[in-house]
């Protein structure tokens, strides 16, 4: 009776310490906050929510796909300058040019829902160069009209750069000189900066990367996560002999190259043997492959995209040109266009000339040249 006891007791001294803690991520929120002595406004948690969204973009697959995917949409076949300014195709001294421009413009429609460019003046007041400013680094006041521009908004000691909204003309500083303007371009959002598209879908977004996460640690901690291996001869006298011997067990057998290895366990007779116990979970896989495809389908109904669009066929009746092009008439007209429209009418502000997108083709052929809104013919 008092070696029963004894057992019991021994098998409720359970140890988890090598169980990793799981990792709580915070999804940032785009709040817009003032603060004393700053003249700008503070863009969502902690200052954060934009280099959160580029974040994202970069570590989530199905986002990259969308946003990317939706920028050589908005590109078409090709943007041409045809009036005014830049006819040449280069856009500033660095030999950017238009077609990576408005590139640049719609891939920062897609990541933050707006995009901002830098206009230079010659030093008789006329518009010399233009460059893509990254969003996540700019900054404005409530009335828009003030723009700082920092790559190290963290970092106190750097002072952003000041620059005003552009008017249609270049303001002169107390020199006399020509100053650099902003043109800033909000697609969506009610506030100060823009809001994306995915801003509903940040959850689905946030649970494929974990998904994507838990799966590597899969593979790098191997069986670790899936079975428990009980010591039946006591526990060791203190906890540092515990976090030891979890050590050198996982080093020793974890990671996806010992799949198959021989484990052996000495112990003084079969009473005290260590034990190896496996723990089951019923649908695994199929949860796991359910929840992936619940986010992806959360984040392309974000964009309003069927993802047959970005070349991911649909279960039902795969990949086919009719459903393709039946998709494609509907995204074109409700998100392709209106972002072209803001590209080119952000052109026609800026420079006064007039920028031509070729509509998207599958072959990539040129077609008749259209405007960013409804593809309509240029006479």
């Amino acid at each position: 009776m008092e070696r029963t006891e004894q057992n019991k007791q021994q098998t409720l001294t359970v140890s988890f310490a090598a169980l990793e803690p799981s990792i709580e991520r915070t999804i940032l929120t785009p709040e817009e906050r003032t603060y004393p002595g700053r003249d700008w406004v503070s863009w969502g948690t902690r200052n954060s929510f934009p280099a959160y969204l580029v974040d994202l973009v970069d570590n989530v697959a199905t986002l990259r796909t969308i946003v990317l995917g939706l920028a050589d949409y908005v590109l078409g076949n090709g943007a041409t300058v045809t009036s005014g300014p830049f006819v040449g195709g280069k856009v500033n001294r660095k030999g950017l040019t238009v077609r990576k421009l408005v590139l640049d413009a719609a891939e920062s429609l897609g990541t933050f829902g707006g995009f901002a460019w830098e206009l230079i003046p010659s030093n008789n007041g006329e518009l010399l160069e233009l460059y893509p400013l990254k969003l996540q680094h700019l900054r404005t006041n409530k009335e828009q009209d003030v723009f700082y521009y920092s790559e190290k908004w963290g970092d106190t000691r750097t002072q952003p750069l000041v620059r005003g909204r552009w008017t249609g003309s270049f303001a002169r500083d107390k020199e006399g000189a020509f100053k650099p303007a902003v043109l800033y371009v909000q697609q969506w959002g009610e506030g100060v900066y823009p809001v994306p598209l995915y801003a509903a879908a940040l959850k689905a977004c946030e649970t494929e990367r974990g998904i994507d996460e838990f799966h590597l640690g899969n593979i790098e901690r191997g069986f670790m996560g899936s079975y428990i291996i009980n010591f039946n001869n006591g526990a060791p006298a203190t906890d540092e002999i515990k976090r030891q011997i979890e050590r050198d067990f996982t080093r020793k057998f974890s990671g996806s190259s010992n799949a198959g290895r021989v484990m052996f366990s000495w112990n003084d007779n079969k009473d005290v043997a260590t034990t190896l116990q496996k723990m089951e979970v019923s649908d695994y896989a199929d949860k796991y492959n359910t929840l992936a495809k619940n986010c992806e389908r959360r984040i392309f109904t974000s964009f309003r995209a069927n993802p047959n669009l970005f070349g991911i066929p649909t279960e039902s009746n795969g990949f086919n040109s009719e459903e393709y092009e039946s998709a494609f008439k509907l995204f074109n007209r409700t998100i392709v266009a209106p972002l072209q429209d803001a590209i080119v009418e952000a052109w026609g502000e800026a420079t006064g000339g007039e920028l031509t997108i070729t509509p998207f083709t599958l072959d990539g052929a040129d077609t008749a040249a259209a405007t960013g809104a409804q593809g309509e013919n240029i006479e």
